[in-house]
């Protein structure tokens, strides 16, 4: 038993650093000049096929890692008592 709460563990780091990563490498909700004036870009091609683009694909990937930390952690704390 102790061996899975080590692995759950280092799950849980791993799963840290690639948060860390991930959100510091997403750009702002209100990255550009023009979006103040604008309206955005919600009626261009790009605003409205933003889950293709890189940014939304990072923005899922971050969804399914906070997920996981949270179950991983979870399932820590039900264990370690």
């Amino acid at each position: 038993m102790v061996w899975v709460l080590r692995l759950l563990k280092l799950v849980l780091v791993l799963i840290c650093g690639a948060l860390m990563v991930l959100i510091l490498m997403q750009e702002g909700k209100n990255a550009g000049l023009g979006s103040g004036v604008t309206g955005g870009y919600s009626q261009t091609y790009v605003g409205k096929h933003r889950k293709d683009t890189p940014e939304g694909k990072m923005q899922r990937y971050t969804a399914y890692l906070v997920a996981a930390f949270f179950v991983v952690s979870l399932v820590l704390n039900v264990l370690g008592n």
